[in-house]
């Protein structure tokens, strides 16, 4: 590797940009398909002026554990006050997604995963959430590794309006 050395925690991480624009809801398209009826489900909103966080997947037993970390206050309150939090790490790498074929929820994803910040215990870290996966994921790079794959997390309001929270691409922490 180039530069000087540094620690790593051997986790994977993510960092989240937030989508410049409104694009179809992985939600509503996982459950439409192309020649399927338009979906009844609100249009995607993105919320204003939210910053960059990180996204890391750490090995735990038994399953991997997602943890979503930011020092922005109103992320992180987003986050917390949603119904649901759609995590998909799909089968690409591709955050431009211009090819045909590749728009969200035309491939099934390698992972999907609805989060529920509810569940979550009343002790909290001010800038994290963590959430147990249902599944131990292969954090390498592999026919079923997630290193390298985008990452789409999408929140549910309470009144169903649906935030597009951000893309990534796994990567080594």
């Amino acid at each position: 590797m180039c530069g000087i050395p540094r620690p790593s925690s051997g986790h994977r991480i993510a960092i989240m940009f937030p989508s410049p624009s409104p694009s179809p809801s992985p939600s509503s398209s996982l459950s439409s398909s192309p020649t399927s009826s338009p979906s009844s489900s609100p249009e995607p909103q993105q919320l204003p002026a939210q910053e960059s966080y990180s996204l890391f997947f750490r090995e735990s037993e038994p399953h991997t554990k997602a943890v979503f970390r930011s020092k922005d206050v109103s992320t992180m309150d987003s986050f917390r006050s949603c119904n649901d939090i759609d995590l998909r790490i799909e089968r690409h790498g591709d955050l431009t997604v211009s090819h045909p074929g590749l728009s969200l929820g035309q491939i099934a994803p390698l992972h999907a995963f609805q989060l529920r910040p509810s569940s979550l215990s009343s002790e909290k870290k001010a800038g994290e959430m963590e959430f147990s996966l249902p599944q131990k994921l292969d954090l390498g790079v592999s026919e079923q590794g997630i290193v390298g794959r985008k990452v789409t997390v999408v929140a549910r309001g309470e009144g169903g309006e649906v935030l597009q929270m951000g893309n990534g691409i796994v990567g080594y922490d």
